[in-house]
C-alpha cells in the first residue's frame, strides 16, 4: 500500500476516533438506540410493520457506529505500517 493511501487511512482513523470519543456523538447513538428499543417494546402485538422498522433502525444505528470503529481500527493499522516503513527507510 502506498504511503499516501496509508496516510489517508491514518487521518480517517484519527477523525473517527475523535467522533467516537465525542460525548455528543456517543449520546446521540445511545439515545437513538434507547428510543428505538423503547418504541419496539411499546408496539401492539399486531404492529409487525412498525416493529420491523424500529428493529431495522436500531440495527442500522449499530452499523453506522461500527463503521466508525472499523475506520478507526484501520487508521491504527495504517499508523503501525507507516511507522514500520519509516524505520525500514532509515
Amino acid at each position: 500500500m502506498s504511503n499516501n493511501k496509508l496516510e489517508t487511512e491514518r487521518q480517517r482513523g484519527e477523525k473517527a476516533k475523535l467522533l467516537l470519543e465525542e460525548p455528543l456523538f456517543k449520546e446521540a447513538f445511545d439515545l437513538l438506540k434507547e428510543e428505538y428499543q423503547s418504541a419496539m417494546f411499546q408496539t401492539k402485538h399486531n404492529d409487525d410493520d412498525v416493529r420491523k422498522a424500529l428493529w431495522q433502525a436500531y440495527h442500522i444505528t449499530d452499523k453506522v457506529e461500527n463503521h466508525f470503529k472499523t475506520v478507526m481500527e484501520t487508521g491504527k493499522l495504517a499508523t503501525v505500517q507507516l511507522n514500520q516503513l519509516k524505520q525500514n527507510s532509515t
